[in-house]
């Protein structure tokens, strides 16, 4: 489990407070969870499939030789053996 050091403050009208609070509520669980997941739903996530889509790339760039899967699987309890 991630720990959390950083604090952010924000202010919400009361409103939207009341209406996340029963959201909570229903949901039993903390305010303070569902907050974060938001943030990691709405901002955070796509930079963490951009960067999976760059390593791709990346990888995909290299154009190295790839062999069947009964091959490489050879290669690599061969290479187990040896080692």
């Amino acid at each position: 489990m991630p720990t959390y050091t950083e604090r952010v403050q924000t202010v919400l009208t009361k409103k939207q407070y009341d209406q996340l609070r029963e959201v909570a509520e229903y949901e039993q669980r903390p305010l303070s969870v569902m907050i974060r997941e938001a943030i990691v739903a709405q901002y955070l996530a796509k930079i963490e499939t951009d960067a999976r889509h760059e390593a791709l790339a990346n990888l995909l760039a290299l154009d190295a030789p790839i062999a069947d899967w009964p091959q490489i699987e050879a290669e690599i309890e061969q290479g187990a053996l040896d080692g």
